[in-house]
């Protein structure tokens, strides 16, 4: 797991900078703080949505959780799943997101 943990430490330190960056340029500098909200809120919801529903979707029930084999494949399953959706954000990212003219 640790790994794992790690990898994610580091994409995380690699986006959330430059998105939230991208997020604020793209408001007004009078609707900076609403724009920051915003921006909060959504990576705040999405962060509980992704905990609450990952597991389910990785196959896992409470019970689960003690039993380490099947843990172990369901960690499996999310961390493919979620490589999945990072795969199609990037790409969503990369066709949707254009530098303004200067």
């Amino acid at each position: 797991m640790l790994p794992a943990a790690t990898l994610f430490g580091v994409g995380l330190t690699l986006t959330v900078a430059p998105l939230t960056a991208t997020a604020l340029a793209a408001a007004p500098v009078e609707r900076a703080g609403v724009a920051s909200g915003v921006n909060n809120a959504v990576a705040r919801v999405a962060g509980l949505l992704a905990v609450a529903a990952l597991p389910v979707l990785a196959g896992l029930a409470g019970s689960d959780a003690r039993d380490p084999v099947a843990l172990n494949a369901g960690f499996g399953r999310a961390m493919v799943g979620c490589a999945g959706l990072l795969a199609v954000g990037s790409i969503i990212a990369l066709a949707g997101i254009r530098r303004p003219p200067s």
